[in-house]
Parts: structure tokens; sequence; C-alpha cells
């Protein structure tokens, strides 16, 4: 399993008749995977493993997310490969970091 640093910013507010609390439920049934590592102690990042491909496991993480409103951003630490979802204001910032940074839908 490769192993994903996955940060976000879900909006506090209701988002196609769903709430926050909805929506971040939803990503983190997204991104565990059974029988993987995954820890989520701090308010918006977590350590997660998957046998997905770093753009197949940021699009499944960010299904149920606004793209309007939420943000969402994934790296594999060994190969850097990154992508981004969302309401994302600085990609270029973000592409200095990351110059491989795919956008997922």
């Amino acid at each position: 399993m490769d192993t994903y640093c996955v940060t976000f910013r879900i909006a506090d507010r209701a988002v196609n008749g769903k709430s926050y609390s909805e929506r971040r439920d939803k990503l983190v049934e997204n991104v565990r995977s059974k029988g993987g590592g995954y820890w989520d102690e701090t308010t918006s990042f977590f350590l997660v493993e998957s046998n997905l491909n770093t753009p197949s496991f940021a699009a499944q993480a960010a299904d149920g997310l606004s793209e309007q409103y939420d943000m969402l951003f994934v790296f594999d630490p060994k190969d850097m490969s990154a992508c981004y979802f969302g309401a994302v204001t600085h990609v270029d910032v973000l592409r200095s970091f990351f110059p491989k940074i795919q956008k997922v839908k």
C-alpha cells in the first residue's frame, strides 16, 4: 500500500443538502481502506494507506465534497505525486512544491 498525506477544508455550510458533518464523514469513509493504516488526530489532516494510485485515491476521497466550497489536497511522500480538488486559490504555490500536481474532479 502507498501512504498518502491528505489535508482538506470543508465549508461550514450545507451544500446539495449535505451538512459539514455529512461531507466530512463521507470523506473519512472515502479514504479508509480495510486493513490500511489511518491517522486523524488533527483537525484537517490524515495519514492514510491505500492500494490506489494518487489520482484515483484523490478522486475517491473528493467524492461527496463540493468543488465550489470545499478543498482537498493529497500527496504521496514517496514519489511526491499530488492532486487537488475544489476551491484552491493558489495552485501556483502548490505547483512550486509539487511540479506534477493534477486537478481531480
